[in-house]
């Protein structure tokens, strides 16, 4: 058996046995420690942790008093949780198609999209391979706030550029199955300190006072409520394994990428197999290996990787066909992202794939299609 993904916890267990130790299971200082290290990481002034990049983004979007009519952008080859919180704000959903070479957000077609009433911009990094978000930010004019979802790429660099550089926001998410995982988790990061206080106390049911805030010096720091809110905040055992996930990154994603490489060169001899292309000039993330196979063998391949105990999935179809969204926003048009979307496989990766494992996938690929053309 194949699994399609394993973790990579857990190298110093010491900080959970602090926490335990200590008088925060919540929110409270070792989520405090993980904020600084994401801000030394990022070179950004303000992060703050959430329970999951879902509650983070819609943190973000509330502090921004979206409209009914408010448009934000965002491409239609995703997870759906990137439309469905936009949704939920009551703001509307525009989707842009993908290029197909990249699987990336298609920035032509992103600025065709793009009206008097687009409030903000979501590209994503998918699978890890990095959005050129400088050329965007060049292209559209100032008041379009740009959201970077780096739910699949945690750092990277894009013409040595750290991301994040040319967005608003960033958000992160820490699920089990990312680069760097607590469990559950994500971050917010921005420059804006306005915007910071803002999603600081939407997340934590708008107080302006988190718990551990309200007694310094045993004196009462009296907190109030400016804006509603919900609880997003993450606790302090989730951000005691981010720590060492954060610390321990470097060289994760050092193993991921000779995987990744071996991974690739292995596949390239197959003719029915194909790979998102990578932007130039990024040092990226290794988040996800996919393919893309003919649609036609698409499923009947699964099936037969499912039989031989190998367990793959698909990650991401196209949003704007799925049922909701396809009765709501009509004639999207997103032809490349719908055909990507029949195709792709994303296929075991993790750290701890061995080379054994990746000969043993490419000869069942080699044979499923070696059988389909006799």
């Amino acid at each position: 058996m194949i699994p399609f993904f394993k973790h990579s916890l857990i190298k110093n267990k010491n900080y959970i046995k602090n926490t335990l130790r200590s008088s925060y299971l919540t929110s409270g200082p070792v989520c405090e420690k993980a904020e600084k290290l994401l801000q030394k990481k990022f070179k950004k002034k303000y992060a703050i942790l959430t329970n999951s990049w879902t509650n983070g983004l819609i943190a973000i979007l509330l502090s921004l008093k979206l409209r009914p009519q408010d448009e934000i952008i965002i491409p239609a080859c995703t997870f759906v949780a990137c439309a469905n919180v936009i949704e939920m704000v009551n703001a509307k959903v525009v989707f842009a198609d993908i290029d197909s070479s990249t699987k990336l957000m298609d920035i032509n077609d992103c600025l065709k999209k793009v009206t008097k009433n687009t409030k903000v911009i979501m590209p994503v990094h998918l699978y890890g391979n990095l959005f050129p978000t400088k050329n965007l930010k060049n292209k559209i004019r100032k008041s379009i706030i740009i959201i970077e979802d780096s739910a699949h790429a945690f750092c990277g660099e894009y013409h040595k550029n750290i991301i994040g550089k040319y967005s608003d926001f960033l958000v992160f998410s820490f699920y089990a199955t990312k680069s760097i995982t607590c469990g559950e988790g994500g971050a917010v990061m921005t420059n804006n300190k306005e915007s910071y206080e803002k999603i600081r106390s939407i997340s934590n049911n708008g107080m302006t006072k988190p718990a551990f805030k309200r007694f310094i010096n045993n004196r009462y720091i009296p907190w109030d409520v400016y804006q509603y809110g919900f609880k997003a905040n993450l606790s302090d055992i989730n951000a005691s394994v981010l720590i060492d996930q954060i610390k321990n990154y470097d060289k994760i994603v050092r193993v991921k990428k000779k995987i990744f490489l071996k991974y690739k060169k292995s596949l390239s001899q197959i003719k029915q197999i194909s790979f998102p292309k990578e932007n130039p000039n990024t040092n990226r993330d290794y988040y996800l290996f996919p393919i893309g196979v003919p649609s036609k063998y698409r499923n009947k391949l699964i099936e037969h990787l499912l039989e031989k105990k190998i367990f793959v999935t698909v990650n991401f179809t196209s949003v704007a066909d799925l049922n909701y969204y396809k009765k709501k926003y009509k004639n999207t048009n997103c032809v490349v992202s719908r055909k990507w979307g029949n195709e792709q496989i994303s296929l075991p990766f993790h750290a701890k794939l061995k080379d054994k494992e990746i000969l043993e996938i490419t000869n069942v690929l080699k044979n499923f299609f070696f059988n389909l053309e006799i």
